[in-house]
């Protein structure tokens, strides 16, 4: 059905979690916040969509300590699932929960996985921690396959929402659904990679942006 590094100084700086933020992350109230409302927005736009991740082949992109790691576990059963995370820090803190789960430390602008391996991609609110996020979403569109999805969850930080849009479509993937919660401040994705396009063609897509200055155009939703 639907395996799923090096930086400079400065980026490495936007990609590595404060000792509050580390410590945010790792609370009940986080927890409760990723089980009880992320994960269960992303069941109902999969849901709408009649999408069955169940058995499936799942990146958990930007794992943290593997908590969301567990509960797509729990949920779907997958045949394969990589998790990742770009502080070892708290790839040490996922592996203690002995899940059958290639754990690894890797950075998503060069996602630990080979072309349209994935069914699924999940980002639990990880992609406003990365100054090149764009790079990041291409990398989401190289990994699945075609037809395989992005669950997005992201605060109004790094971007607007229109920015996150326009880097969306940009990278190939097709917005779904979009859920706003928290007076507009956070939005919730399902996005798609269209099922006829190649990986080639994601290629093709990703060259003209990788490598320019960022410039934002407003695009078109789809809605269910």
């Amino acid at each position: 059905m639907l395996k799923c590094n090096e930086s400079s100084g400065a980026e490495q700086g936007n990609m590595r979690l404060g000792v509050f933020e580390f410590l945010a992350m790792n609370n009940p109230l986080r927890r409760w916040i990723q089980k009880h409302v992320e994960l269960s927005i992303f069941k109902k736009q999969l849901e709408k969509r009649c999408i069955d991740l169940e058995g499936g082949v799942i990146m958990d992109a930007g794992c943290g300590s593997g908590y969301s790691t567990q509960l797509l576990v729990n949920e779907y059963h997958p045949s394969h699932l990589v998790a990742f995370d770009y502080m070892p820090e708290q790839i040490r803190l996922a592996r203690k929960r002995k899940l059958e789960v290639d754990f690894a430390v890797g950075d998503l602008r060069k996602a630990p996985s080979g072309d349209a391996t994935c069914d699924a991609v999940f980002i639990f609110g990880v992609l406003h921690h990365i100054a090149q996020w764009q790079k990041a979403l291409f990398e989401v569109a190289r990994v699945l396959r075609p037809g395989g999805v992005l669950l997005l969850d992201e605060p109004k930080y790094r971007f607007t929402w229109e920015e996150l849009e326009s880097g969306i479509h940009n990278a190939g993937l097709d917005i779904l659904d979009v859920y706003s919660f928290f007076f507009n401040y956070i939005h919730t994705y399902m996005c798609q990679k269209p099922p006829n396009q190649s990986t080639e063609e994601t290629a093709r897509k990703a060259a003209p942006h990788l490598h320019r200055s960022t410039e934002f155009n407003r695009i078109h939703k789809v809605h269910c």
